[in-house]
């Protein structure tokens, strides 16, 4: 019977969710074991920077949520003053570690870098002795780290711990108390895995992506590979991992291979570490050979305040993604099976060949002008709307061509990439009008232009292009 309904989970997710890990919309039956809220990268800085904190808890509480899990980067300079008040956020939510009905909700929390190390970012040597700095920061030694975490959220520190929510059990491992985090996790998988159950899901979560899992191996912060060895013997392991801040509207945040890889995004802002495109800062995860000047500054993504309610079945993870700025759901839920296959429906390949692209309506139209750039140098702006999502797949970017077209010949002199501006926010917010800007004097050979855009969904799937008018560019 086990084997029946897990196949049918399978077949189900197979057929009715061609696009992605998108839900499947026929009746699945039976409660969940447990709900568990997940976050990371919630970064409190200043007083008020936990109203969106406060914001997510209130509604895992009255969704009913037996565990909140956060994946690191909780004080985002690593200050005790940081630390408490998440900590008194979280006890004004759920006093004494509990919701308004009197059940339980579990603290599932670990330290990430920011924690650790914030305190030392941007301190010279001298102010790095300073007693009230000392006084103030979380990660001065394993002492501190222990005494922040027991003061701020009243249970007791372990570099590696394993709760229990509802027979689920949640393993957790600090970023950098005493040893490396992964190896402090091998460790204890190594001492401790076998009494994990095989036949339910459980949840494993560190602040970084284990290394070539979701957004596979180009992904920024991920970690030594070590917790993908480790996991890679648990096919009913679910990984949640921060760090990175990639968006939860992009389908790669589910990776499922030996095991689940689930990328939890951010509470402070949508990541922008990409590659290549006009206008995102780089990667420093990713590739490294392009030096060149960008003609756009960075995207600005603040209000991306993501977070999930996942509810755990014994075969499956029901995945409702919610943005806590604007308090909307950021579309449909995701239905993931477990265990995981490495040839499953939720491989990346599987996927990737079934997406369909996005395209532009009809009367979409691409402008292009001419002028003096923000910094310093002449530009030519191309403007053009956002394409329509086909098949619950949108635009994560643009494809951004400049052609000289002269005598019998079209040659391509110029080619961008850019995120769409709207790439991380809910439906509702989606239709922004998108840009690419080039530097002028990257267009060597002056006269007549031609510039054409296509959209791109997360796997790479290209849309049709839309294409100017003919433009003159002249010194």
């Amino acid at each position: 019977m086990e084997f029946s309904r897990r196949f049918f989970i399978g077949s189900c997710l197979a057929a009715g969710a061609s696009a992605g890990c998108s839900s499947f919309k026929g009746a699945l039956s039976s409660s969940p074991i447990a709900k568990i809220g997940v976050l990371s990268d919630v970064h409190l800085n200043v007083p008020g920077d936990e109203n969106y904190f406060l914001k997510a808890l209130e509604y895992f509480r009255d969704n009913g949520a037996d565990g909140v899990l956060i994946a690191g980067d909780i004080a985002d300079k690593g200050r005790i003053s940081q630390l408490r008040r998440a900590g008194e956020a979280w006890f004004k939510v759920f006093p004494d570690g509990k919701a308004p009905d009197g059940r339980k909700v579990e603290q599932l929390f670990v330290y990430g870098n920011h924690d650790r190390w914030g305190w030392t970012w941007g301190l010279n040597e001298e102010q790095k002795k300073d007693p009230a700095v000392l006084a103030d920061a979380i990660g001065v030694s394993p002492e501190s780290m222990k005494k922040a975490w027991e003061e701020s959220f009243h249970e007791e520190f372990s570099p590696v711990w394993m709760k229990n929510v509802n027979g689920i059990a949640v393993v957790g491992a600090h970023w950098g108390f005493n040893d490396d985090h992964t190896k402090a996790m091998a460790k204890f998988f190594a001492e401790k895995g076998k009494t994990i159950n095989p036949r339910l899901p459980f949840f494993y979560t560190q602040h970084d992506h284990p290394k070539d899992t979701c957004f596979g191996a180009w992904a920024w912060g991920h970690d030594d590979g070590t917790s993908t060895r480790v996991l890679s013997a648990f096919p009913n392991a679910v990984a949640f991992s921060g760090h990175s801040h990639y968006t939860l509207t992009d389908e790669r945040t589910v990776w499922q291979g030996a095991f689940t890889s689930i990328n939890t995004s951010s509470m402070k802002y949508s990541s922008h570490d990409y590659s290549c495109r006009e206008n995102a800062p780089g990667n420093s995860s990713g590739y490294g050979g392009e030096n060149r000047e960008h003609a756009m500054n960075r995207i600005e993504t603040g209000d991306g305040r993501q977070g999930m309610l996942v509810s755990v079945f014994d075969d499956r993870l029901e995945i409702e993604r919610r943005e806590f700025f604007y308090g909307e759901a950021l579309g449909d839920n995701w239905l993931v099976p477990i265990p995981a296959r490495a040839d499953g429906p939720l491989s990346y390949s599987r996927r990737a060949a079934k997406r369909s692209a996005p395209e532009f309506a009809e009367d979409a139209k691409v402008e292009v002008c001419a002028g003096d750039g923000e910094k310093g140098r002449k530009v030519v702006e191309v403007k053009f709307p956002s394409a329509r999502v086909v098949d619950g797949c949108r635009a994560n970017e643009y494809e951004v061509t400049a052609t000289l077209v002269e005598d019998d010949f079209d040659l391509v002199q110029a080619q961008r990439r850019v995120l769409a501006a709207d790439y991380y926010l809910p439906a509702s917010k989606c239709g922004k009008g998108n840009c690419c800007v080039f530097f002028l004097d990257e267009l060597p050979k002056k006269g007549h232009y031609v510039f054409s855009v296509r959209p791109v969904e997360c796997f790479g799937k290209k849309g049709a292009a839309i294409s100017s008018g003919v433009f003159d560019v002249r010194p």
